[in-house]
């Protein structure tokens, strides 16, 4: 198979929007590192990004079918990978989360997300929704569990997070019934309580008691959000131009490449530039639904359902964390936050999408 028919897999619409978003991540990457010992950053996630490119088009001119047949495998080699990181992975700020090889670092939770829902699209999507019943969705359940307690182990709650909207696949399976809603925000206060009380670290507490209260220690835990507000602030309605952004450049700014990337562009771009990356978000959600409204199986439409369920978790949480909206938790900003372990696991996930998208064209 050469290229020409690699390419013939690709969505030109979804394409397009990735080449967009990444295009704006890497002008913002450019200028957070801009004068600073990290400046070629922008050119390794460049970099990176075309790779990852070439894996999209393998993977979307591929049979979906085949992929979710193998969907048990890869789930299984994923728990070992979480369980292998908690034993021989580096330890860097309090956390073991990464693999190293020759100065490469790998996250396996990242990619661990979408082969859980791979997985559970797959076994949830194999036979027709009336045949599904309560213990398939309790196994599920317990699929999702599963590598979110090995998450919360390392720890990363952030990450542990991201493997929630895996569960919205319930919900669509049953229909979204009163009782469903019912039952749902009493687990969910239940889950609070405990995890306040049993899960959460002290430190991780803290930054829900700053959220709650930021003006309480703006020298201290709340100096991040505090700053990200200002630079916001600070790009009023046409921002303060690029690589001119005072709260970007005198390093004011806290993990301006990662966790807070989106106020360096908010900083630059102002309520315009807000509006236009928002809106590409929005179109790519659009995108991937659209794509479930289209799929050939049942499993074909979990997956992009559950595909933009996560996309839009971590826009909302990233987005809304350095607005100040939400608590402080790291959280990456698909195609803007520096990281080959995230960039790889957001664009493999897009590369299915579009598998998905090719097969229910050339039907």
């Amino acid at each position: 198979m050469n290229w020409r028919e690699y390419l013939k897999g690709l969505d030109r619409g979804l394409l397009a929007l990735m080449a967009a978003l990444a295009g704006l991540g890497l002008l913002t990457l450019f200028s957070a590192s801009h004068g600073t010992s990290q400046a070629d950053l922008w050119v390794k996630q460049g970099v990176f990004t075309l790779a990852c490119t070439a894996m999209v088009a393998l993977l979307a001119s591929m049979d979906p079918t085949r992929i979710f047949k193998v969907s048990l495998g890869l789930y299984l080699g994923g728990l070992l990978l979480l369980l292998l990181v908690l034993v021989a992975g580096k330890k860097m700020g309090g956390a073991t989360r990464w693999f190293e090889f020759k100065g490469i670092q790998f996250q396996p939770s990242e990619l661990m997300k979408w082969l859980t829902l791979l997985f559970v699209a797959h076994r949830l999507g194999n036979r027709p929704a009336d045949q599904v019943g309560i213990f398939d969705l309790i196994t599920a359940a317990a699929l999702v569990f599963l590598p979110m307690v090995l998450v919360l182990k390392q720890p990363d709650l952030g990450m542990a997070l991201s493997f929630t909207p895996i569960l919205a696949l319930v919900p669509l399976i049953r229909g979204l019934k009163a009782r469903w809603v019912v039952i749902g925000l009493l687990l969910f206060s239940l889950g609070s309580v405990l995890a306040w009380k049993k899960v959460l670290k002290p430190y991780q507490k803290q930054r829900v008691m700053t959220f709650l209260d930021p003006e309480s220690d703006l020298q201290g835990k709340g100096y991040q959000i505090h700053q990200s507000k200002i630079a916001i602030g600070a790009g009023g309605v046409l921002g303060r131009g690029f690589t001119a952004g005072s709260q970007t450049q005198l390093n004011f700014l806290p993990v301006k490449t990662t966790d807070f990337v989106f106020a360096v562009w908010a900083e630059e771009r102002g309520f315009v530039g807000v509006l236009i990356a928002l809106s590409l978000f929005g179109a790519l959600l659009l995108r991937i639904l659209d794509t479930a409204r289209k799929a050939r199986s049942t499993e074909e439409l979990y997956f992009c359902a559950g595909a933009a369920a996560i996309f839009a978790l971590h826009i909302l949480v990233n987005v809304g964390m350095v607005a100040g909206a939400l608590p402080n938790k790291g959280m990456a900003l698909p195609f803007f936050s520096y990281g080959r372990s995230s960039t790889l696991s957001f664009m493999l996930a897009l590369g299915m999408v579009m598998a998905i998208r090719n097969r229910a064209r050339v039907r």
